[in-house]
């Protein structure tokens, strides 16, 4: 049959990637959230404006409710590890503003349209995702060892108190 698709494709929908129905408020939740440079390009190489986007990060983790776990600023994206505090604003807002705030501190656009999240679970390990996360300049050859990075951190370690994320 010519031009039938079938009703679970998506090809060329606007969808959302956001759970549906979950609060993106919710008190200790564990997000891992990445967000794409702008038109995909190296815009992430000059020493300046990485060290304004990681002050930036910090100062906006703080003013929407949440605290830092890991971070690591690639070339063409940016990967964070948050959780929410007691009363957290909206996941959706803290990136909004993050984003906004970063670019206007730029002068230019830095980022894509959008981000991807992931709320952890339960049974997933925030140092985990952390080592995923500081492990990413590793991957892509630009250091032997993420410590050699100066993009990257570790917030928290093995003794931290961090809460698991309430979703099942």
């Amino acid at each position: 049959m010519t031009g039938y698709t079938p009703p679970y494709k998506t090809w060329g929908k606007s969808r959302s990637v956001r759970l549906k129905g979950f609060d993106y408020t919710s008190p200790f939740s564990i997000y891992h959230t990445i967000i794409g440079a702008a038109e995909k390009q190296n815009i992430f190489v000059d020493p300046a404006i990485n060290q304004q986007i990681v002050e930036i990060l910090k100062n906006s983790v703080e003013l929407y409710g949440y605290k830092l776990l890991s971070y690591c600023l690639m070339p063409d994206h940016l990967h964070i590890l948050v959780q929410a505090t007691e009363s957290p604003k909206d996941l959706r807002n803290f990136v909004r503003g993050f984003k906004a705030f970063s670019t206007k501190s730029a002068r230019k656009n830095l980022w894509q349209r959008g981000f991807y999240e992931h709320v952890l679970r339960k049974e997933e390990n925030a140092i985990d995702v952390a080592n995923y996360i500081l492990n990413n300049p590793v991957r892509k050859g630009l250091v032997q060892e993420y410590i050699q990075y100066k993009w990257c951190e570790l917030v928290i370690n093995e003794g931290s108190n961090v809460k698991t994320s309430s979703r099942e």
